[in-house]
């Protein structure tokens, strides 16, 4: 994927359009985007990974924050993107959810998020769902795979380059979705944990079941039981012990049914001897008392006799009673038409005052709507002239305000430029101080190389002989020889001095190149401010530029408050006079309406008054033939006649049915003393206390034998749940103990727990994979960007068997042959290594993307921390993976950056807000 045109609307800190055409950059090599710090310059990758995945580039930017606040509200905010991809053109536009002015009226509305693809065919795809379908199918990567493909930025790959295992692991799961594995390796860590908790539990259901065998103390086997619950005998023989003891309980049960048997059978007879003496006790009680209540119910039959013969007696009256309740009850329905009438009337007369006072209030009503009406109408007239200041006044205050935000700008760059003068100072005087400290150092290393020299010449000077050539200058005769000094300095000294002085001078350059660069800065900040101050005002000075926008902004503040009231008196008057505009005619629309409604209202007055005479005549001629004021009263002489006859007719049917029921029960009681008397004509042969005592014997045997029998039937059922409980736990505790053995020793291995080894996870292990890779692709850039000195290895030994390992990193110095940890390098170092490992990075998820190819990169910031020689090496490994077709960008304000880069996406900040680009080739 390669982008060919880029533009952008109201998007981020681009207040405008802004178009790059991006195909002059050309189709390889590498380009710069530079600016200063916050002005946009990362926005141009955001609007790139916005224009084809509908977000932002990273996770603290939404694209609902993309609207820029410096646009005007009627600009768009949209991003249009042309690319091409495997030798076609796409064109992709989006805009995000924002709120924008209402295109008919006044206030807000909210603009749905919206996106739509040109494919080469001349298909156009719609909706941002199927957009991003289709851009997934084209480019055949998702958004986070793009991103660690097409940008590199420095501070996420350092916090890669420094994390422990544990941390890298977890950017590694992101990566390479390997998430799986440590899912495989809790599940097995969670189901080795059951399995042993289940081992446990089935151990503690043993000793549960063991502890509950019951057996009798004078039992032989009561010995054995006791080792059993203490754990002394082996799972097999507790099973024959328990098996014994069941088999002798069983055998114990069935002797005691077969006694408790026979005592029933005994029991049953005496108890049937007994029931037959009870009985006969019991009938002869009976037959005493039912004499006894004869002779009384036969007084009471005579009673009852004479009142149902008076009660019969009374028959026709209660007819009579009927009859007039009946001839009553068929005039009722006339009293409903009667109260029907009189309801009818009551409705009327209280619809005609209700009409009446509706009247009324519409009369007052109309009056009010009149007036009302004309006082609206004379308000109109009166803002016939509104409205006629409020575009003088609006553009006055856009004037006004335009003009606040340049002095502010300016105010703004004020403050910027004394700053890079304060920085320009601070760097003057660290660059006096490394200056001093390096003549100084370089003075006192000539004194030691002196005094050094002279030390040789003495050493020399000590082997001297008369006749024999002086082996400096050859003379015969050495008539001054010279002499060591005690002072002179070693050669170590002498070389650490040098080192000392070489040290101090290149820090001193250093000074002097920031000194420089920094000064540059100030001088171009200050240029800035004098021209954006001369085009507020035509002459003026650096020194008063702060009093004088501190002013200005006072004043504009003034004159800003000024007109905004008046722009609000003079909105509130046009404001008026629309309301008016549209509520006038309806208010006389309302009054016609009324008109209408009273008019009505009389018609239905007079209707109302005549339905009333009417119905007033039809009352008064229905009341004249009933015999009582209203059905209530007719209804409460029909209900005493009923309550009359009623009570009547039930004394009668009391009568009878007493009677009646007297007649039953002397028959009844005839009936029962024959038949009690039949039964005590037989004579039994049995004696009451001897049966009883028999009985009691009986029952206190049985009750023995049942409590024996209950204490075996309980052992058998503890003992029985003792034995099925053991033999399936036994089974259950095998297999248990297999499962775990075998599920502990894949979860030891899948979560690196295996004593004495390494602490190597299952997803470490697979990690391990992808890290060697990238490793390897990450080498071929570092070697080159550190000359040759370091290469990254990942550790193979761990520190300590305690922690996790597997994903350490050390670094290899070629110039000593040591290995050690990569936290160990500089600053300059780490950020070489860094940008190593996020190519290597990229180039390993790019082929495991199937091959996918995007032809354009960005590296984005972190050269600032490199020397002149890392900044040629990082260039010339940038270079090479730049080669071919690939167009790489780097995102910098690195000054240096400037000269070495030909094309570049410049991007400057405007005085009046937001910021702009364009391309230098």
């Amino acid at each position: 994927m390669r982008p060919i045109k880029l533009t952008v609307s109201a998007f981020g800190p681009y207040a405008g359009k802004t178009v790059l055409d991006l195909d002059r950059l050309g189709t390889s090599g590498l380009y710069l985007i530079t600016g200063d710090t916050g002005a946009g310059k990362t926005t141009i990758f955001d609007a790139i990974t916005y224009a084809l995945y509908g977000e932002a580039s990273g996770s603290v930017r939404d694209a609902s924050m993309f609207r820029s606040k410096y646009a005007d509200p009627a600009v768009p905010t949209e991003v249009e993107l042309v690319f091409s991809y495997a030798g076609k053109t796409y064109t992709v536009k989006r805009n995000p959810e924002y709120e924008r002015p209402k295109t008919r009226g006044e206030g807000t509305t909210v603009q749905k998020a919206e996106a739509e693809l040109h494919c080469p065919d001349g298909r156009v795809i719609t909706r941002p769902r199927d957009v991003n379908n289709a851009i997934l199918g084209i480019m055949g990567i998702s958004r986070s795979q793009f991103m660690q493909i097409a940008m590199i930025a420095q501070g996420d790959f350092l916090k890669l380059l420094l994390a422990p295992t544990s941390e890298r692991m977890a950017i590694f799961r992101q990566i390479f979705k390997t998430q799986p594995y440590q899912m495989l390796q809790d599940r097995l860590k969670r189901q080795s944990g059951e399995l042993r908790d289940q081992c446990e539990a089935a151990r503690s259901r043993m000793a549960v079941h063991t502890g509950g065998i019951a057996v009798e103390e004078s039992n032989v086997l009561s010995i054995e039981a006791a080792k059993a619950k203490a754990g002394e005998l082996p799972a097999g023989e507790i099973v024959t012990l328990l098996e014994q003891l069941i088999g002798e309980d069983e055998k114990r049960e069935a002797a005691l049914g077969e006694q408790m048997s026979r005592t029933d059978r005994e029991l049953e007879a005496v108890s049937g001897n007994l029931g037959r003496i009870e009985k006969e006790e019991n009938a002869r009680k009976a037959a005493e008392q039912a004499k006894g209540e004869r002779a009384r119910q036969e007084e009471r039959h005579t009673v009852l006799t004479g009142e149902y013969e008076a009660q019969n007696a009374l028959r026709p009256v209660i007819d009579q009673l009927l009859a007039e309740k009946t001839g009553m009850e068929a005039e009722l329905p006339r009293y409903d038409k009667a109260e029907g009438l009189a309801k009818e009337l009551r409705e009327l007369t209280d619809a005609l005052a209700k009409t009446r006072e509706e009247h009324d209030k519409k009369t007052k009503q109309n009056q009010e709507s009149v007036s009302g009406l004309e006082a609206l109408k004379d308000e109109y007239r009166s803002l016939a002239d509104a409205g006629e200041k409020r575009e003088q006044l609006t553009g006055e205050m856009g004037r006004r305000e335009e003009r606040k935000r340049a002095v502010e700008a300016l105010s703004g760059s004020v403050t910027a430029c004394r700053s890079k003068e304060e920085t320009l100072r601070r760097l003057q005087e660290e660059y006096r101080t490394a200056s001093g400290k390096s003549r100084m150092l370089k003075a006192d290393y000539e004194a030691r190389n002196t005094a050094f020299l002279n030390e040789q010449a003495g050493i020399i000077a000590e082997s001297l002989e008369d006749g024999r050539p002086c082996p400096v200058c050859g003379s015969l005769e050495h008539p001054h020889p010279a002499g060591k000094s005690e002072q002179a300095p070693t050669e170590a000294q002498l070389k650490t001095a040098k080192r000392d002085a070489d040290q101090a001078q290149k820090e001193a350059e250093e000074k002097s190149v920031k000194c420089a660069s920094a000064k540059a800065a100030a001088e171009a900040a200050r240029t800035g401010v004098l021209d954006q101050a001369r085009a507020l005002w035509e002459e003026i000075s650096f020194e008063a530029i702060g009093a004088a926008a501190a002013d200005e902004i006072s004043r504009l503040n003034s004159e800003i408050a000024r007109l905004g009231a008046e722009l609000r008196r003079e909105e509130t008057r046009c404001g008026r006079r629309s309301f008016l505009e549209e509520e006038i005619p309806k208010r006389e629309a309302a009054l016609s309406a009324l008109g209408e409604t009273l008019s009505l209202l009389s018609s239905q007055i007079a209707g109302l008054t005549a339905s009333i005479g009417t119905k007033t005549e039809q009352l008064g001629e229905e009341r004249k033939t009933l015999r009582f004021g209203s059905r209530q009263e007719a209804e409460a002489a029909v209900r005493k006649l009923e309550t009359e006859s009623g009570r009547m007719k039930a004394a009668l049917e009391k009568a009878e049915k007493d009677f009646h029921e007297s007649e039953k029960r002397l028959g009844e009681l005839t009936a029962a003393i024959r038949s009690l008397e039949e039964q005590l004509s037989e004579e039994l042969d049995l004696d009451k206390e001897q049966e009883l005592q028999k009985k009691e014997v009986l029952k206190q045997a049985r009750e023995e034998a049942a409590a024996a029998s209950r204490q075996v039937h309980a052992r058998l059922v503890k003992n029985g749940d003792a034995l099925q409980g053991i033999r399936e736990t036994m089974g259950d505790l095998a297999q248990l103990e297999k499962r775990y053995a075998m599920v502990r020793a894949l979860s030891n291995t899948a979560n690196g727990n295996i004593s004495g080894k390494e602490k190597i996870m299952l997803e470490t292990y697979i990690q391990m994979t992808y890290f060697d890779r990238i490793i390897a692709r990450a080498n071929t850039r570092f070697m080159v960007m550190s000359g040759g000195q370091y290469e990254l290895k990942r550790r193979i030994e761990a520190e300590n068997n305690r922690s996790q390992s597997g994903l350490d990193l050390d670094v290899i110095d070629h110039y000593n042959g040591t290995e050690r940890s990569v936290k160990t390098l500089s600053g300059g170092e780490s950020f070489k290594a860094s940008l190593s490992l996020a190519l290597g990075l990229s180039d390993e998820i790019q082929s495991s993307a199937g091959g996918v190819r995007l032809d354009t990169m960005f590296v984005d910031e972190g050269f600032g921390s490199l020397d002149e020689e890392s900044l040629d090496q990082a260039m010339r490994a940038l270079s090479g993976l730049a080669e071919g077709k690939r167009l790489v960008g780097i995102i910098s304000h690195v000054a240096e950056l400037k000269d070495r880069i030909d094309r570049q996406i410049i991007v400057t900040k405007e005085p009046s807000g937001g910021s702009r680009a364009v391309i230098a080739v």
